[in-house]
């Protein structure tokens, strides 16, 4: 598990971010110098995100959240009604978990503590559907109880879910980074250096602007580019509908080497 407790999270409104002489996308932390997500952007267009990275990898290669550690599948039945069993101190008296008005939702679930920190809680079908909600934390498996786990979201529900609501959860868009593969496609950006996280797993992706990328096979100037769907962080001429778009090609470099693409992630 490559999720990190020490990563925190923003929903502030963003305006000018007062980050500017001390971001440097070169450089890595141990601890968390600001919110994931935080954006960077400079005056020639090129724009970075602060990111927790969840495994080693290299500098100029495309990256995306572990989805096995950090996301949930479309699940049905998972989530229990609202019941007096799980009033929280901090709600009014007969606002459960699950009801109008709640901040909290319980469902059965492994899972550890802070797992989908930071992620996106969706309602996909029946009661209450079509709702995504950001998820402040999450209990560990079997806290309130066995076999259970509590979600804390950053809005009151504006419908109240049971046991019929289907759900799913997004990871957070930058944590938990390893390098993208056809499984994990989510991309987040292109890591800015070689990220070793056994001394530091916090630094920055560019998402936006210029920049070199492992190129899979000898990229075309001008081309649509896209996710490698042979070698994991690369890129390559688009070839099907079904990868994910990152930009396109500007200057075409050795096959087993970096090109350089415009791309935008944003």
């Amino acid at each position: 598990m490559a999720v990190s407790t020490n990563s925190y999270f923003n929903n502030g409104i963003v305006g000018v971010p007062q980050v500017g002489a001390d971001c440097n996308p070169y450089e890595a932390h141990v601890t968390p110098r600001f919110a994931l997500g935080t954006k960077m952007e400079r005056a020639d267009g090129n724009i970075y995100r602060y990111s927790h990275f969840g495994d080693d990898v290299n500098r100029g290669v495309l990256v995306a959240t572990d989805a096995s550690e950090s996301s949930l599948v479309d699940t049905d039945g998972a989530l229990i009604a609202p019941a007096s069993t799980y009033q929280m101190p901090d709600e009014p008296s007969g606002v459960y978990p699950g009801a109008i008005g709640s901040r909290y939702i319980v469902m059965t679930l492994s899972a550890t503590a802070d797992q989908y920190a930071g992620g996106y809680f969706v309602t996909t079908d029946d009661t209450g559907e079509g709702y995504t909600f950001r998820i402040i934390s999450n209990t560990a498996k079997n806290d309130p109880a066995t076999g259970k786990i509590r979600l804390k979201l950053d809005k009151p529900l504006a419908v109240a879910i049971d046991t019929s609501t289907d759900c799913a959860i997004q990871g957070c868009h930058y944590a938990n980074l390893e390098i993208a593969t056809t499984t994990d496609l989510v991309l987040a950006g292109v890591t800015c250096r070689t990220m070793d996280v056994s001394s530091a797993s916090y630094g920055w992706v560019q998402t936006k602007g210029i920049v070199g990328i492992l190129d899979d096979g000898g990229c075309t100037v001008g081309t649509m580019s896209t996710l490698s769907d042979g070698t994991p962080g690369a890129v390559q001429d688009q070839d099907a509908f079904t990868e994910p778009v990152i930009g396109f090609c500007c200057i075409a470099g050795d096959s087993t080497g970096h090109s350089v693409y415009k791309i935008n992630l944003e």
